[in-house]
């Protein structure tokens, strides 16, 4: 992948601005170029002088940069003049690649960001809010700037509203949908900073715009909560912080009504015991077999349609009364949570396609555990607001039973996102995981493995689920 860039100002004290932003992209792996707009007087305790660059030589070093190649993303902070701004303009209006504007209008003291007339510089701000993707405002910011008529999309932060909770609004593309995480007290120098490079950096490694946003509100949250004294003022954002569970967003799309994201739903009942190897098989004979070899942890799968309504209703009886008669059986029923619930099943797995039909507050009432599948950052994080027993990542390799319309997850990726699910919720790797590859799908911090045809298709099934019992 091309470097990213940062187009914005020098902080002194590296809590914001390029370094800011630079130091986002190396903690997530990633490259950075950068072009500085304007040098600044700080330290913790705020802004006090600004000077910007001039503008030919930021237009100079914009073009020197191309003759390396196209940037991956770009993340626009403070410009410094409205000079300034109309290079930066022209030069992100030719770009491909995705754009983030962080519209920096002014510092957290109240000292301005540029050196034009307010009401030109919110214009020239408008004008080049059009060309770009991603606007980054806070509330302050976005009350400025008034409605934006471009196609961007816009990340609202709500870092700076009250209630228990930071909710931030994200719209793309006609769709809505709301972020929050528990409000952290205080705040940090460059968390807007943080925010926009780390939402430039996930979309130039191939996510969406609603993507993107849960894994920069991840970060931040994680920054803000590991934020660094560096003076008397404020303390800087920690852009490298290690995040997990406790500062990981909950995802709700905005048919729900924005009063509701405010009130977190209770938690799903827990699982038993350790997950373990985890067997997902294809029919009740399967599961009696799986049981007597020693697997504990299990799920039916039948594909809704696979099988006349009255066999498929034998099906999933005799599989549930065979784990009940086993001590420390822990069964999931795929999809059927209707059947699961009228058979008082130990819990139910579901993908996300099925989350917004499940009946979740009566498998919740019951005493029901959940899984949930996930295949990107979104849909743990939408997994996150509905509080599960236990969350699934794949398809960690490449895999023919099902059609999957995501990439393969890959090792790199599934230690990451399993450090950002614990220690909140057991993790559960599945997708193409053979015994050969289970050891190192083991060192990525998981709580179980998944598979399916490594058992059903193997030679030998007992040896396999012994095998794959003592990792």
């Amino acid at each position: 992948m091309r470097p990213l860039l940062t187009i914005a100002g020098h902080d002194p004290v590296h809590g914001a601005g390029i370094t800011a932003d630079l130091a986002t992209w190396q903690a997530m792996g990633l490259a950075g170029s950068s072009v500085v707009t304007a040098l600044t007087v700080q330290d913790s305790r705020g802004l006090t002088a600004l000077q910007p660059a001039p503008a030919a030589l930021v237009r100079d070093a914009l073009q020197a940069l191309l003759r390396d190649g196209e940037p991956a993303s770009i993340k626009i902070g403070m410009l410094g003049s409205l000079e300034v701004l109309r290079e930066v303009h022209e030069f992100v209006a030719a770009r491909r690649c995705p754009v983030v504007l962080d519209p920096v209008l002014g510092a957290t003291n109240g000292h301005a960001s540029h050196d034009a007339d307010r009401t030109e510089w919110l214009v020239a701000m408008r004008a080049l809010a059009r060309d770009v993707d991603v606007v980054t405002p806070n509330r302050p910011e976005a009350q400025q700037l008034g409605a934006l008529d471009g196609p961007a999309a816009v990340v609202l932060k709500g870092g700076h509203a009250d209630g228990e909770l930071a909710i931030d609004e994200v719209v793309d593309g006609g769709r809505r949908a709301w972020l929050s995480t528990p409000r952290l007290a205080g705040s940090a120098h460059g968390s807007g900073c943080v925010f926009s490079a780390a939402l430039a950096g996930a979309l130039a490694q191939g996510w969406g715009v609603f993507d993107a946003a849960c894994v920069a509100k991840l970060r931040v949250t994680a920054g803000l909560a590991q934020a660094r004294v560096v003076g008397p003022g404020r303390p800087n954002m920690n852009a490298a912080a290690l995040a997990d569970s406790s500062h990981l967003p909950a995802f709700r799309w905005a048919e729900r009504p924005r009063e509701g994201v405010a009130t977190p739903l209770p938690a799903f009942a827990p699982v038993s015991g350790l997950l373990g190897f985890y067997a997902v098989l294809p029919d009740a004979d399967w599961i009696e077999r799986a049981l007597a070899m020693g697997v504990r942890t299990l799920q039916l799968r039948l594909k809704a349609g696979s099988l006349p309504p009255a066999e498929l209703h034998a099906q999933l009886r005799a599989a549930v009364r065979a784990a009940r008669e086993v001590q420390g059986a822990q069964l999931f029923i795929n999809d059927h949570w209707r059947e699961a619930l009228a058979l008082g099943a130990y819990g139910v797995h579901l993908g996300q396609e099925d989350v917004d039909t499940a009946d979740l507050d009566a498998l919740r009432s019951a005493g029901l555990r959940l899984g949930l599948s996930s295949h990107t950052p979104l849909e743990m994080c939408r997994a996150h607001a509905l509080r599960p027993s236990y969350i699934a990542i794949g398809p960690v390799y490449p895999t023919t039973l099902k059609a999957m319309a995501y990439e393969p997850v890959g090792l790199q990726r599934l230690a990451q996102w399993a450090s950002w699910l614990k220690p909140g919720y057991p993790v559960v790797a599945i997708g193409g995981i053979s015994l050969e590859r289970a050891p190192q799908v083991a060192a990525c911090g998981v709580d179980s493995i998944a598979v399916v045809s490594a058992l059903t298709q193997a030679a030998d099934p007992q040896a396999v689920a012994s095998a794959f019992m003592r990792l």
